[in-house]
């Protein structure tokens, strides 16, 4: 029987105390290494360019006339055609494969464009999003008060995760329409309207490797243009006055957090008999180190599990080593 009522804030056998020592002294071994591979994709691209391989980017990959656009883009460009184009369909639906087999992984192991605002954040900007991340942890601590006398979680049969949202209802949360589709949404309309995807003229992804080519070419060529000033500026001005652009405005994590709604696998799952909800105890040190502002234990975050990035933060932040992404288990033990 699980038990959602609250308990004392300390946890059994090591403690809360133990917990927030643990927080932030290291990372597992998949989540250090999360953080290196997007720089490892950029660098063996942009080298894949300069040497003339014709690998692409990541709005165009592939070798001679076998290329995969990127979706947006590939979506993009059939609203500016306005015709059926087989192709796009294609990319499209192989990238809504593998959007339902790993989620919005893009977004933290490919995608160049969060260690690139990690860069470029200031102090008070990552004590900001600590505080958030924070908020988000009392919210989820807030319902699991609002769970203690429902009915749902006492319901549950051994083997299921530990707390039902706090309705008592075992539905699926589904990601929530927010600025980020109206950002797609404008972008396809402004597609239709001109005839070509022009977003694609502002995407940071893009405006990145393209800052690459213009100092490639600088180096390289001797060949200075105003795209070194004005490329870089874009990207700055997009990443600093439009904060949280990932959470908000990126319409690329719009497209895929439609697709992930439906995705089942590789999401962080919790071993209920090591969960400390499973005992009451209301921790919610996962929910306080996601920077999707998600609950793994229950889905109870201010975002649901259909954001998930498959960081992997969760489970290094785990004191009981409780969540796993893999059969074999992404938890602190596997340092």
């Amino acid at each position: 029987m699980w038990r959602c009522g609250m308990a004392k804030l300390t946890t059994p056998g090591k403690g809360t105390e133990a917990s927030a020592q643990q927080e932030g002294t290291g990372h597992s071994k998949v989540s250090r290494m999360r953080r290196y591979v997007p720089g490892i994709v950029f660098a063996l691209l942009v080298i894949g360019l300069v040497t003339g391989i014709g690998s692409g980017t990541l709005c165009s990959v592939g070798y001679d006339s076998i290329a995969a656009v990127c979706p947006l883009g590939a979506l993009e460009s059939l609203f500016g055609a306005g015709a059926f184009v087989a192709r796009t369909v294609i990319i499209l639906a192989v990238a809504a494969a593998a959007v339902l087999l790993v989620g919005k992984a893009f977004c933290s192991w490919v995608c160049p464009i969060p260690p690139l605002d990690r860069f470029l954040s200031g102090k008070k900007r990552r004590e900001a999003d600590k505080a958030a991340r924070t908020e988000a942890a009392q919210h989820v601590s807030g319902r699991l008060t609002a769970c203690a006398n429902c009915t749902g979680c006492s319901e549950k049969k051994p083997g299921e995760k530990p707390l039902a949202p706090s309705d008592g209802a075992a539905k699926r949360r589904f990601a929530k329409v927010d600025g980020r589709h109206v950002v797609l949404g404008g972008s396809l309309l402004s597609a239709a309207v001109c005839g070509f995807p022009v977003f694609c003229l502002v995407c940071p992804v893009g405006l990145t490797f393209a800052t690459a080519i213009a100092l490639y070419r600088l180096v390289g060529f001797n060949e200075p243009t105003l795209d070194l000033i004005v490329f870089p500026l874009v990207i700055v001005a997009e990443l600093t006055l439009l904060r949280k652009w990932c959470h908000r405005f990126c319409p690329i994590s719009a497209l895929m957090s439609l697709v992930a709604n439906f995705n089942k696998t590789t999401r962080p799952k919790i071993d209920p008999d090591l969960c400390l909800r499973k005992d009451g105890t209301p921790c919610t040190v996962c929910a306080a180190a996601c920077p999707e502002f998600i609950d793994p234990a229950g889905d109870l975050g201010d975002r649901s599990l259909a954001e998930c990035t498959r960081c992997g933060q969760c489970a290094a932040a785990c004191p009981a080593d409780a969540i796993r992404f893999t059969k074999k288990g992404l938890t602190r033990g596997n340092r």
